[in-house]
């Protein structure tokens, strides 16, 4: 499949006119003529996942983090950075960063999939793109959750749903929660919005001390899942994407984990 043809198909599955606007998605490594053959799906472009990519011989791969995000004044191998893109263009690997497009676009409905939420009330903060992909979307979701339940209960929940072997909880465990917000990756920064959506309790991650206490004191409990428990989803969905939408395309992925081990 040609480069080109499958940037198309990604971008109108997932716009690029739907980011946010300090974002940097799209294709950001490669040859837009190259032949695609095998395509590499992952969260992160690590050092980890291009020597992966190396190995399997993988011509592109679409990941959910861009691998450049700030601006750039020049590409050595002095920089960590800069010599990951090195060895990216010199085996002729091309690197597609979907991020907020896909957050918009599908992330959302991946979140009601996982936790068989019904009761919906719209994303967290409301979208600005006027891509009709993004109508009545945005970042996050809320929803009401069904039955008399636990903050401590739902951690549980949360759990199992994304295969995780811990989450935290800030707040009191015992809380009865009606309404949940939820934003995967870093939710830190959205603290009050998630508030101001009359949640009463906020699944994110990359929650740190004083947000925790933010979050309680404005009474709201949140369950901390970390940046790569919910956001893992990405791999997965978008290999089956790839894997419906195109023919005679080996699609793999490399799950990493999270960067982080809890003792």
């Amino acid at each position: 499949m040609n480069c080109r043809k499958l940037i198309d198909l990604l971008e109108m599955e997932v716009p690029l006119e739907t980011a946010e606007s300090w974002d940097n998605p799209g294709f950001l490594v490669g040859d837009k003529e190259k032949e695609i053959k095998k395509v590499l799906v992952v969260l992160d472009i690590t050092n980890e996942v291009v020597e992966y990519a190396i190995k399997e011989q993988v011509d592109f791969i679409l990941a959910h983090h861009p691998v450049i995000f700030s601006k750039i004044s020049r590409c050595t191998s002095d920089d960590f950075l800069q010599n990951k893109l090195l060895k990216l263009i010199s085996h002729g690997i091309c690197a597609y960063g979907m991020h907020t497009c896909y957050d918009v676009c599908r992330m959302g409905d991946r979140m009601v999939e996982r936790l068989g939420l019904n009761n919906l009330c719209g994303p967290v903060e409301d979208s600005a793109s006027g891509n009709e992909k993004a109508q009545g979307k945005g970042i996050g979701i809320t929803a009401y959750i069904e039955g008399d339940v636990t903050v401590g209960e739902y951690a549980k929940k949360v759990k199992e749903a994304f295969s995780l072997e811990s989450v935290m909880v800030f707040g009191d465990s015992n809380t009865k929660i009606s309404k949940i917000a939820i934003v995967p990756g870093s939710g830190r920064s959205m603290i009050s919005t998630a508030k101001q959506t009359g949640a009463d309790v906020f699944l994110t991650g990359d929650i740190g001390h004083h947000e925790g206490l933010d979050a309680i004191d404005m009474g709201m409990c949140v369950i901390d899942a970390g940046h790569y428990g919910l956001e893992h989803v990405f791999i997965d969905d978008m290999k089956q994407f790839l894997c419906d939408q195109t023919e005679n395309l080996e699609v793999i992925t490399y799950k990493a984990g999270s960067p982080y081990k809890v003792f």
